[in-house]
């Protein structure tokens, strides 16, 4: 595949991908975070603000060929 179309393809996924998650994350958070001790929401954001990492790290190895 051509590398530029592959880049462009690669960012539209990487934000859809950043899209979803977040909105996931916001609407879990909404739904079982209220009433639960601050230590549990710190862990919780904490996780759920770098897990997207890992699928972001594959999106860019995609891009870039590898």
């Amino acid at each position: 595949m051509n590398p530029k179309l592959r880049r462009i393809i690669g960012s539209l996924l990487f934000a859809l991908f950043l899209i979803f998650h977040i909105t996931f994350v916001i609407a879990l958070a909404y739904g079982i975070l209220p009433g639960t001790s601050q230590l549990v929401q710190i862990i919780y954001m904490a996780v759920a603000g770098t897990i997207w990492v890992i699928p972001a790290a594959m999106i860019i190895k995609w891009m870039n060929g590898s």
